[in-house]
């Protein structure tokens, strides 16, 4: 065996997109490298390059790819190491999706089926942040991996996400109430104060919107889909523009006429263990940004006057933090000044961000104890008996009926 397999998101947009393009530049100096994305037939490419290692990029997709792969080579006897990306925590995602689904429980079984099954597998993990990291370690402690460890040399290493993009970076924009939007209306994405406070903004200046991404398809699309349609309801919808999931090297020219942009979060675990990439980006564009604090990258930026803090909704209520936003927005300022922006970019750079990685590829092992084999059997086997119920009930006419009638009804009844 030999040289690394990297599964990941070889698509042109996306937070696994720009995480596989860090772990693959990571990577590349270090040996034999093949890059694979997760939909792709990563069984088959792992039995052809025979790895010594297998790391993954991104969180959902390529665990459950990389997980398929590693049974075909355990079954071999050819079983690699095993370096699992935890790129935010899969059970504070899964709790956020939790809310707008009407299957939570069905959500959080498939969350613990797969992520107990990839931290029973794994040998060594990277998280995005500091907390990341240690509910990664409680996740340790629960499968019974933990002691086999030897203190302080746990193989949960972090590494934040890298302020380096595809795209060359832009000159710090002056001040302006030109707001770029950028990314994903995901789960923790607080789009209902973010119109909000947009509206009263453009009701007091001459605020205008460029939405560049959107929906989350076969994730989430209910956010997005609020967003769009209360911002062309409004009085203000000809001051929107909405141009869809752009690739990484097209969004330089495309927010060349923005001034700021915005990130909000809602309640809940996932900001307190997740990266915001679209917040890095922003500053690598010489954008002023306005963004909670709640992830531990956004309140790194504040406190280096990258960003500027806005509460939450969470904290101070809707109306507080609609108005506060509106009125952060029209204060007309310019970004951070470019110096400063450059060194705090450049100290989070790829090379600076992946030690870790680069140090276990050099000389991957496997780990000297699985957990139990019973925990994930019982795991499995009530993730199937669930999925057996949830397909018969999907098929009844009175789920369709009700499923139906429950989509007429306002969100705040839905959760």
């Amino acid at each position: 065996m030999s040289g690394a397999l990297l599964v990941g998101d070889l698509s042109d947009a996306g937070f696994a997109a720009l995480r596989t393009r860090h772990f693959a530049a990571a990577l590349v100096g270090g040996g034999e490298l093949r890059v694979v994305d997760w939909r792709d037939d990563v069984a088959g490419a792992a039995r052809a390059a025979g790895p010594a290692a297998v790391v993954t990029a991104g969180n959902h997709g390529p665990t459950r790819a990389a997980l398929a792969a590693l049974a075909a080579l355990d079954a071999t006897g050819a079983g690699p190491a095993f370096w699992l990306d935890v790129a935010g925590d899969p059970f504070a995602e899964a709790q956020a999706f939790a809310a707008f689904s009407n299957e939570p429980a069905a959500t959080a079984i498939e969350a613990t089926a797969v992520w107990a099954a990839a931290y029973a597998r794994a040998d060594a993990f990277s998280t995005v942040c500091a907390p990341g990291r240690y509910a990664a370690l409680g996740a340790l402690g629960l499968l019974g991996r933990l002691p086999s460890f030897t203190p302080g040399e746990e193989p949960v290493y972090v590494m934040p996400c890298a302020a380096e993009f595809p795209d060359a970076p832009s000159p710090a924009r002056g001040p302006g109430q030109h707001v770029a939007l950028i990314g994903g209306f995901n789960t923790w994405f607080d789009d209902e104060t973010l119109l909000a406070g947009l509206l009263l903004a453009m009701s007091r200046g001459p605020v205008e919107v460029t939405v560049a991404g959107g929906a989350i398809d076969g994730h989430h699309t209910e956010g997005f889909e609020r967003f769009r349609a209360g911002a062309l309801a409004s009085s203000f919808a000809a001051r929107f523009r909405f141009v869809g999931w752009v690739p990484h090297v097209e969004l330089r020219d495309l927010l060349a006429p923005a001034h700021l942009t915005i990130c909000l979060d809602r309640a809940g675990p996932e900001a307190e263990l997740g990266a915001r990439t679209r917040v890095l980006y922003a500053l690598h564009q010489g954008l002023r940004v306005l963004a909670t604090t709640r992830s531990p990258i956004v309140a790194e930026a504040a406190a280096a006057s990258m960003v500027e803090a806005v509460p939450a909704a969470c904290e101070v209520g809707a109306l507080a933090a609609a108005e506060a936003l509106a009125g952060a927005i029209l204060r007309d300022r310019g970004a951070p000044a470019e110096a400063a922006r450059r060194t705090w970019l450049n100290e989070r750079s790829i090379a600076a961000t992946s030690a870790p990685l680069r140090a276990w590829a050099a000389d991957p092992q496997r780990s000297a104890l699985a957990p139990h084999a019973d925990v994930l059997a019982a795991l499995q086997a009530e993730r199937d008996a669930l999925r057996t119920e949830l397909t018969a009930l999907r098929a009844s006419p009175t789920f369709k009926v009700l499923n139906a009638g429950v989509r007429l009804l306002p969100l705040r009844f839905r959760r």
